[in-house]
């Protein structure tokens, strides 16, 4: 799992005199007269400095302000007249541990509070007194400053943004599209990320990827630490933040928060979802000859101390959960699960299963060192439908190694003075797949949750590294034997396409002088058959990514009939078990996780796919069989891709409508003079087809620009096909 709460506040620079906090918890004191403001008042702004951290740092000081906005857990305070210079803030955050007696527009005094950076954010804490003034020291209450520009695309948000740390704010009204969805957190925090309309055009599809930083650059975050209410949204939704109050600018506090500005908007402002994106995102049913394996990440489906407690909770999250295998997944024959809590969770999760859908499942699992946790158990799983699967062998398959990476220790699981790699080993399981292919297909699927993100990254990538060498050679064991073994590797991988734990699984480990053997495949990644649009998994502030995976081994490629990413999750709010927080009115499969499931469509003997580019967005593309008869339709994605996968070899012609502008070049033919575009295409068995139209804007004839794209018709193993990198 993934978890993207704040970390904890680390004790060493939290540990606070029972004074300390006394007088968090305490009414602010009796205002001084003037004259005893103390003679060491060091103003905010020389506290914030004029550069990312306070010149200051570990020194008690004494300052005041006007309080702009007041947390849970501290205030925000602003100097009364600020410096007048632009590179230094005039506001800061005061850190109290406990809710602070404060109210938002009292003046107040800070006495020996210490400077810190805390995540690279300054802020006062532990103050020794708080003192309340009179009003008139700090004036008849500090104005806003006015916020331009907002973050923008290929703009650094710092050099935007740091100025006004701390600081109460004033903008304009904004209209946003939401790129992360409404994200609440336990400690009541609740976010949204978007990005404004305007800007939208320079996104390359309309969708942040964590891949492109200068997008990622024109994220703006809304957070409601003050008591803004905050909508549930969906990604793509159009989203208007105003105040109540008709031409009144909107105002917020600019907090910064593990590595990104947040909006946090005062109470009053109207945070309004003007239009829904709507999904309309469908797995399709297996066909006739073909089967689906699945990798779904349940989130945190257990009964720890930190999950789903309450018994009503746990049944009805099962049944979340099982709708969306039922729905969402269409009932897919095969399923790894990540972050079931215990065994009997997914022996749970599979009766669930079966009683929504009708069809029998049974579950895998065995315990490991992370189900032992009393707070957050997880384990890896598996469930299979017993009508189609029959379970030979399986076995969580540890690795022991010299490096301590604070797994549990289990008692006989490792030699002396080895220690386990993984807290939730990879489930290895041996299967046969019955289907009207006729002798059972062999399959062994490896189920994998590798080390998170979360903490420190030069450790974390190093564990997953060693994961995905130990992983890798459980198949290069299985291919020494039976070098066309079937054998998938799925699940959350927590990496991404192309960083060094998820290459270890594609290539193999690297020798001892950083290299690989030359041309070597160990496994095929089947997101190398997806439009670099649909590579994402999970979106964290703001930015999709991919983290789960779905890898085979050559031997299965021949074999490969469709990818699918099921965008149930990523895209939506998590909706709890009990109906709240996720979209009105959507169906109960969306926003069951925060993770999309995979889904891999095999077809034993022989598996054929088209992957296209109309090199327009949105355009309407047939399929038609060798008799004109439409056997499936679908719309290319913002960049033009589009797909179509599971078909039989054979003779098949692609039918584009054309915008009326659109001139469609050879070897596109064009009939009876219609806006309807036919390419007549030869689909091979095992093979990928890979269409991409060249176009010419009619326009250009009048001496308007042209609009000429690449072409290219052609036939590839798939093994090499797919888009071109996002």
């Amino acid at each position: 799992m993934i978890s993207r709460l704040p970390a904890p506040r680390p004790l060493v620079i939290r540990i606070v005199l029972v004074s300390a906090l006394w007088l968090a918890a305490s009414p602010a004191a009796a205002a001084p007269a003037p004259s005893e403001l103390p003679e060491d008042l060091i103003p905010i702004y020389l506290i914030q400095g004029d550069g990312p951290s306070t010149p200051l740092p570990q020194k008690r000081v004494t300052t005041f302000g006007l309080v702009s906005g007041v947390q849970s857990n501290g205030f925000y305070l602003q100097d009364p007249t600020g410096d007048g210079d632009p590179r230094s803030s005039d506001g800061i955050f005061v850190y109290t541990s406990s809710a602070p007696r404060v109210n938002a527009g009292e003046c107040i005094l800070v006495g020996g509070a210490e400077a810190t950076e805390y995540y690279e954010k300054t802020e006062l804490t532990t103050p020794r007194s708080l003192k309340k003034l009179s009003i008139d020291l700090c004036g008849d209450g500090s104005l806003p400053t006015p916020l331009a520009p907002l973050p923008a695309p290929n703009v650094d948000p710092e050099s935007l943004l740091e100025r006004f740390e701390g600081m109460l704010v004033a903008f304009e009204e904004l209209q946003g599209v939401v790129q992360g969805p409404t994200k609440r957190f336990s400690n009541g925090n609740v976010e949204i990320a978007l990005i404004a309309e305007r800007a939208l055009p320079f996104v390359r599809g309309g969708r942040v990827f964590q891949s492109n930083p200068d997008d990622a650059a024109g994220l703006i975050f809304l957070g409601n630490g003050l008591g803004a209410e905050l909508p549930a949204a969906a990604w793509g939704d159009l989203v208007r933040v105003r105040t109540a109050e008709p031409g009144t600018p909107v105002r917020a506090v600019i907090d910064y928060s593990f590595g990104k500005y947040l909006l946090l908007l005062l109470p009053g402002q109207e945070i309004e979802v003007l239009s829904r994106h709507g999904s309309n995102d469908e797995t399709a049913q297996s066909a006739a000859g073909a089967f689906r394996v699945c990798s779904f990440n349940v989130l945190g489906l257990g009964r720890g101390l930190d999950q789903l407690r309450n018994a009503t909770d746990y049944e009805a999250a099962l049944r979340q959960r099982a709708q969306a295998i039922a729905s969402g997944l269409q009932n897919c024959e095969i399923v790894g699960l990540q972050e079931t809590g215990k065994p009997e969770d997914a022996e749970n999760l599979a009766r669930a299963l079966t009683e929504i859908s009708g069809l029998d499942y049974s579950a895998v699992a065995f315990a490991g060192p992370g189900t032992a946790s009393r707070d957050f158990p997880l384990t890896n799983s598996l469930l299979v439908r017993d009508d189609r699967v029959t379970v030979l062998n399986a076995e969580n398959v540890q690795a022991c190694t010299r490096f301590s990476f604070s797994v549990r220790l289990v008692p006989g699981q490792c030699p002396a003075r080895l220690l386990p790699l993984f807290s939730r080993p990879p489930l290895v399981a041996d299967l046969l797949v019955r289907g009207p292919w006729g002798e059972d297909y062999p399959l062994t699927v490896v189920v994998n949750h590798w080390r998170s993100k979360r903490g420190d990254e030069t450790v974390n990538v190093v564990h997953r590294t060693l994961q995905a060498e130990h992983v890798a050679s459980i198949v290069q064991a299985r291919l020494d034997t039976d070098p066309y073994a079937h054998i998938v590797v799925l699940g959350d991988l927590n990496d991404f396409e192309m960083s060094r734990p998820v290459e270890t699984l594609r290539y193999g480990p690297e020798d001892a002088d950083g290299a690989r053997e030359p041309e070597r495949v160990l496994l095929w990644h089947a997101f190398d058959a997806l439009p670099p649009q649909d590579r994402y998994t999970y979106i964290f502030n703001g930015g999709s990514q991919t983290l789960d995976h779905l890898l085979l081994t050559p031997g299965m490629v021949p074999d490969f009939a469709g990818m699918d990413i099921a965008h149930i999750n990523a895209d939506f709010p998590i909706a709890q078990p009990g109906g709240t927080g996720g979209i009105p009115g959507l169906s109960p499969e969306y926003g069951s996780s925060d993770h999309d499931p995979l889904v891999l469509m095999v077809r034993p003997g022989g598996g054929a796919w088209i992957a296209g580019n109309a090199q327009i967005p949105n355009t309407p593309v047939e399929l038609a069989d060798s008799g004109g008869t439409v056997i499936a339709r679908t719309q290319s994605d913002a960049l033009g891709e589009f797909r179509f996968f599971d078909l039989r070899p054979g003779a098949y012609s692609l039918h584009f409508a054309q915008l009326e502008q659109v001139m469609l070049l050879q070897p596109a033919d064009v009939s009876d003079g219609s806006s309807m575009a036919v390419l007549q295409v030869e689909v091979e068995k095992g093979r990928a087809t890979i269409v991409e139209f060249s176009a010419r804007d009619r326009r250009a004839e009048a001496g308007a620009a042209s609009a000429l794209f690449s072409i290219l018709y052609g036939s590839e193993s798939a093994g090499h096909a797919g888009a071109s990198d996002p």
